[in-house]
């Protein structure tokens, strides 16, 4: 049977130990940050091309659109079949769907984001929470070893 491993007490590092161990913890902690605000921008793009079915419902052949290239781009185009739409399935694969394929489509992309959204927040929260540790402890070692050199001056 093997026997799990057992971590070191915060209060058996040294200092240099305890701000190695921190500056980990903060690189750590900016990684899942930006991993967050990116789900978060995957999840708007998403709304936003829900959103652009929905309008595109009312359409009619022949209807002029302006469809968007970035998030700043936009070109005016004619629209041949508004029932048909181009949809993207992967890193720059795009296959031309009907309404409710499409919209099934972004449905399961909304609730992969979603859950994906979800497991970063806790290992945020987590994050957080190991780094108020590694502080409370450097705090203590800083106070015990100023105590310390205040007794050795006396």
């Amino acid at each position: 049977m093997a026997e799990e491993p057992k971590g070191v007490p915060l209060s058996e590092l040294s200092l240099q130990q305890l701000g190695e161990l921190q500056k980990n913890c903060e690189q750590e902690l900016t990684f899942f940050q930006e991993s967050f605000q990116a789900l978060k921008g995957l999840m708007t793009r998403n709304e936003k091309s829900i959103s652009a079915l929905e309008d595109v419902k009312v359409a009619t052949a022949g209807h002029t659109a302006l469809i968007p290239l970035s998030e700043s781009l936009y070109i005016r185009a004619e629209l041949s079949d508004p029932s048909k739409h181009m949809v993207e399935i992967g890193t720059g694969y795009f296959v031309e769907l009907d309404r409710e394929k499409a919209k099934a489509i972004f449905d399961r992309k909304k609730a992969h984001i979603t859950k994906q959204v979800e497991t970063v927040e806790g290992i945020l929260k987590e994050k957080r929470r190991t780094r108020a540790y590694i502080s409370d402890a450097f705090q203590t070692k800083v106070q015990a070893q100023l105590a310390t050199m205040g007794t050795q001056q006396s």
